[in-house]
C-alpha cells in the first residue's frame, strides 16, 4: 500500500507544475452512496454524526483509494434551521435543489443600488424562511445554524482526519474555498435557472450591469481571508452550472467575461483554480485557454482526445471515466477503458483519473468492479 506521503506528493508534484510519478486518482463517492452500502436509512441517517461517520469508515477501510471517499452527506438539519426553500430533503433522502428565486424580475434595480444589502435584507428571508420571521425569532434561527453548523462541520471533519490517517489516505487536495460564476450566481440564487435565462432576453442591459456588480462579490468570496499565505497548493473550486444551457452568442455576452474576471483576479491573488464544467463544453472548449494556467478541469462528458488536444497542454485534466460502465461493464472492459483514458490523458503527467460524475448512490455501480478498476488505475498510472 502506498503511504500517505507518497499519495500526498503526487498531487503537489502535478499542481506546482512537476510531473508525477504516476497518475493520481481522486474518484468521487458520494456519503449518500457510502451511507446506503452501511445499510443506513438517508431520511434520518444524514441528521447525524455517528452513522455519517461510521459509513465513512466502512467503505474506506474496504477500498483503497488515494483519498478519503463517502464524506460530507447532505445537511437536513441546517435546512430545517434556515427553512431553506433552495435545498430540501426529497422521499428517498437525497437533497434536491428546486428552481425556485429570491429576486423578482423587476427589483434589478433594487439590487443594483446595493447588492449586498438587497441580498441580506430581501432575498435571504425568502429563500430561508426561518430568517423572514419576527426579529428575535429570526436572530435565533441564525444562532442554531451557525452553532450546529460549527459542531456537526467540526465533529465530522475531525473523525474524517482520524479516519485519513488510520486507512492512509491524503489529506490532500482539499479545497480551501469556494466561488461562483457571476452569472450562475445569479440564476443559482437570485433569479432562478429559467429566470435568468428569461432575462437575457428581456433585460439585457440590466442582467450585464447586475453580473458586473456580482464580480466583486465572487472575487471575495474565491479569496478567504484565513488563508494568509495562498499558493498554487490551496484550491479554489468553481462548480460551472449555466454555460451548456446558453447559446454561445448569449454566453459570450452575458457569462463568460465575468466568469474569466472573477478566475483571474483569484488566480492573481496566488489561489489554484479547480473548475467542474458540468455537462458538455465542446463546443466550447476554446474558451477555457483564455483562463490562467494550471487550472484544473473536471469534464462531465465529451471527447477525450479533442479534450486533451485543446486544453491539455495549458491545464489539468479530470473526469470523463463514466461511472454508467461500472454498472453495465465486465471486469475486463472497466479495466481495459481505465487504461485506454490513461493512454489518452496522462501523456505528459497533467491528469487526474477521476469519474465523470460522483457516485450518489449504492445501487449506481456494481462494487465488485471498484477495487479492481482502482488497482488498475495505480498500476497501468505509473509513469
Amino acid at each position: 500500500m502506498l503511504s500517505t506521503e507518497y499519495k500526498t506528493k503526487l498531487f503537489t508534484d502535478l499542481y506546482s507544475g512537476n510531473k508525477p510519478d504516476q497518475v493520481p486518482e481522486k474518484v468521487g463517492v458520494n456519503a449518500c452512496a457510502a451511507l446506503e452500502l452501511a445499510g443506513y436509512d438517508l431520511r434520518f441517517a444524514q441528521y447525524g454524526i455517528t452513522k455519517v461517520l461510521d459509513a465513512t469508515e466502512q467503505i474506506n477501510a474496504k477500498y483503497d483509494t488515494f483519498n478519503l471517499i463517502g464524506t460530507w452527506p447532505g445537511t437536513p438539519w441546517l435546512n430545517k434551521f434556515t427553512g431553506s426553500r433552495t435545498n430540501v430533503m426529497g422521499d428517498d433522502g437525497f437533497i434536491q435543489h428546486p428552481n425556485v428565486h429570491g429576486m423578482e424580475a423587476d427589483e434589478y434595480d433594487l439590487l443594483l443600488a446595493d447588492p449586498l444589502k438587497f441580498i441580506w435584507e430581501t432575498v435571504i428571508p425568502r429563500v430561508f424562511t426561518e430568517f423572514d420571521k419576527p426579529p428575535m425569532k429570526a436572530a435565533l434561527a441564525m444562532a442554531k445554524t451557525i452553532k450546529a453548523s460549527d459542531h456537526v462541520n467540526g465533529k465530522i471533519a475531525q473523525g474524517n482526519m482520524a479516519l485519513i490517517k488510520k486507512y492512509n489516505k491524503s489529506a490532500f487536495p482539499t479545497f480551501v474555498g469556494i466561488s461562483r460564476a457571476p452569472f450562475d450566481y445569479l440564476a443559482d440564487y437570485l433569479r432562478s435557472f429559467t429566470g435568468a435565462l428569461v432575462d437575457v432576453r428581456r433585460k439585457p442591459k440590466e442582467v450585464l450591469e447586475a453580473v458586473s456588480m456580482l464580480t466583486p462579490l465572487m472575487i471575495k468570496s474565491g479569496c478567504p481571508r484565513h488563508v494568509e499565505n495562498p499558493n498554487r497548493l490551496t484550491r479554489i473550486f468553481f462548480a460551472l452550472h449555466m454555460p451548456t444551457f446558453m447559446s454561445e452568442k448569449f454566453f459570450v455576452k452575458f457569462w463568460w467575461p465575468s466568469f474569466k474576471e472573477t478566475v483571474w483576479a483569484i488566480y492573481d491573488k496566488g489561489f489554484g483554480i479547480n473548475i467542474f464544467c458540468e455537462e458538455n463544453w465542446m463546443h466550447l472548449l476554446d474558451y477555457l485557454n483564455e483562463l490562467p494556467p494550471g487550472c484544473e478541469l473536471q469534464f462531465e462528458y465529451g471527447d477525450p482526445k479533442i479534450i486533451r488536444e485543446k486544453v491539455g497542454d495549458k491545464h489539468i485534466i479530470s473526469g470523463l471515466f463514466p461511472v454508467s460502465l461500472m454498472k453495465n461493464g465486465t471486469k475486463q472492459e472497466v479495466c481495459d477503458k481505465a487504461k485506454e483514458y490513461l493512454d489518452m490523458l496522462a501523456v505528459d503527467g497533467k491528469y487526474i483519473f477521476n469519474f465523470d460524475k460522483s457516485i450518489l448512490t449504492a445501487g449506481q455501480i456494481n462494487w465488485d468492479l471498484f477495487q479492481p478498476l482502482l488497482d488498475t488505475v495505480h498500476e497501468y498510472g505509473k509513469n
